[in-house]
């Protein structure tokens, strides 16, 4: 199910056009299949077989598609492509016969599994290639999605990003057709928060702000919303989440609540449904057994993986992962035998991965390609295991030594910052207002009228009180009407009075808000970042987080968890 999460992309927009083919009782059974391929694969590939027989053409070549999109959601790429090569000629033979309209559809389609074909082997360079050839039979919002998706797989995070957020903007959200559901339609916008948030994973990968992993969660949250909502397939939705959330935390090095996570996941009678989905549990729950020095356990979970790798080839990149942490691993058990069989399996796969993207980009998910090759060239070279396995032990020793410091150091200076900011919370509730000390130390060094400095500090704190600054709008011009005054006498209260900017004054504001709010009230602990950033005025969570992260030194994140663990 899950390698299906990309093919229902095209396969609403096209639908629309199928009634000046076809009639009535084919638009549903093509329309039946497409949903069958989701929830009953097997009479999906039945019912398709038997319309690629229908000697209406156009209605044939749709059973087609279904066929090999079959084959596509069993992973057998190889036999699926040859079926969409072909059904690309069949379409070129049979153009006459249909509209102009519907040939695009068809080509369009084709043209979208062969890109996801080659994406999941990791061969770019093909998947550009097919989008190159046929881009004037592909919408310009759907280009817009794949070349996103290759220059984030390729780890051009900064430009691929809006690409895929333009075409989430700009993908319309289609009228129900004959025998389509309301759901399908939601499942294929849900798929793009998914995409979204995998690309921040990305991201995060390469420049380690945390912001990145609270954008990835938020769009893997809003996503599983849309599903749950509408009852669709809810169990699995949540397996999916949990594999998300879980891959996120690991990336954030809290290999724990990772683990934790894949184990709530995979419990799910759904999860052993998909070949795909097993294999993505086994390679995270290995990670994380191995960064937690559970050696047995990831290798267990590295070999799973591998077995299961052999009959779906799907990413050499996470193969070259379990290759990677196995030698390692076997490292560690002082087993340089088979050390060095993985060292070797890792470097004939980097040079398999560098042939393949030799004409896109030498580009590998989650491991840095020179680091690894160094580390099996390492262990290959040398002859003498034991003394490289001590220095490495030493070596990783020190390492976390160091690390243990400069986490725990990290931890106490966060914790006593989240003390210091309950200990100024219960104080603000005791005193009159902080604002005031301000105004009176720095009364000395203003220009302004004391009659006009006292009137704006009242109406300030008439707003404070009836928390206006929680407004989208509550900027200086609508201070200053607010307060009978232009924009120039405000500015210069903030500037010589309270000796900050408005916007530093309003950050205090509402940050001082989301902090006793958080406090007082648990229920709002629950709410997503995007929601508590909408309840006090911002548009985004980035701009919460940043803001947040200014005014306190703390990720919100982290507050919230410390306030659940002190109650």
């Amino acid at each position: 199910m899950q390698k299906f999460i990309y093919s229902l992309v095209f396969l609403i927009s096209f639908t629309s056009a199928l009634s000046q083919e076809l009639n009535e009782f084919e638009i549903k059974r093509t329309r039946r299949i497409q949903e069958l391929l989701i929830s009953n694969p097997s009479k999906a590939y039945s019912e398709a077989l038997e319309v690629s027989k229908s000697k209406n053409k156009l209605f044939s070549l749709y059973g087609q598609y279904y066929v090999a999109c079959s084959f596509y959601n069993q992973s057998e790429f190889i036999h699926s492509k040859k079926l969409l090569i072909k059904l690309l000629d069949n379409i070129e033979k049979d153009k006459q016969s249909i509209s102009e309209k519907v040939y695009q559809d068809l080509i369009g389609i084709c043209v979208n599994k062969l890109f996801y074909i080659h994406k999941n082997l990791g061969e770019y360079d093909l998947a550009l290639f097919y989008l190159d050839r046929y881009k004037n039979k592909v919408p310009d919002n759907r280009l817009n999605e794949q070349y996103g998706l290759i220059k984030v797989a390729m780890g051009d995070c900064i430009h691929g990003i809006p690409l895929l957020k333009r075409e989430l903007k700009t993908s319309p959200h289609l009228k129900l057709g004959v025998g389509e559901k309301k759901i399908m339609n939601k499942k294929l916008f849900a798929d793009k928060y998914n995409i979204i948030g995998e690309a921040y994973q990305k991201y995060y990968i390469q420049t380690k702000k945390n912001i990145f992993l609270d954008s990835a969660n938020y769009y893997f949250n809003v996503a599983a919303k849309m599903m749950i909502q509408d009852n669709f397939y809810p169990e699995y939705t949540k397996v999916l989440l949990c594999m998300r959330e879980a891959k996120s935390a690991a990336l954030a090095g809290n290999y724990a609540e990772s683990l934790s996570l894949y184990k709530k996941g995979i419990k799910y009678p759904s999860t052993q449904d998909n070949v795909r989905t097993i294999q993505l549990f086994d390679l995270g729950m290995a990670d994380c057994f191995h960064h937690l020095n559970e050696i047995d356990s990831a290798i267990f979970y590295c070999k799973k993986y591998v077995d299961s790798y052999q009959k779906t080839k799907v990413s050499k990149e996470n193969l070259l992962m379990a290759y990677n942490i196995m030698t390692q691993c076997y490292s560690k058990k002082n087993d340089s035998k088979k050390a060095y069989l993985y060292a070797q399996k890792s470097l004939e796969l980097i040079q398999s991965i560098e042939k393949i993207k030799n004409k896109s980009l030498n580009f590998l998910h989650n491991y840095d390609l020179n680091l690894i090759k160094e580390e099996s060239k390492n262990i290959i070279a040398s002859k003498n295991y034991f003394k490289i396995s001590l220095f490495g032990i030493l070596l990783l020793l020190a390492l976390v030594v160091y690390s243990f410091y400069y986490y725990y150091k990290n931890q106490k200076e966060k914790h006593y910052r989240f003390l210091k900011i309950i200990q100024d919370l219960k104080e603000s509730k005791v005193a009159d207002n902080n604002l005031e000390i301000d105004k009176v130390e720095t009364q000395s060094r203003q220009t302004i009228d004391e009659e006009l400095i006292e009137k704006i500090a009242t109406g300030l704190a008439k707003l404070e009180q009836k928390e206006s600054f929680l407004d989208p709008n509550f900027k200086l011009a609508f201070v200053a009407k607010k307060l009978n005054t232009n924009t120039a006498y405000l500015s210069q209260y903030f500037n010589q009075v309270m000796q900050k900017t408005f916007s530093e004054y309003t950050q205090e504001l509402r940050i001082h808000y989301v902090l006793q709010k958080l406090k007082d009230s648990p229920y709002f602990r629950k709410y997503t970042l995007q929601a508590i950033a909408e309840e006090v005025g911002y548009k985004d969570a980035n701009t919460l987080v940043r803001v947040f992260k200014k005014q306190t030194g703390l990720s919100p994140n982290y507050y919230i968890e410390k306030l659940e663990n002190t109650d």
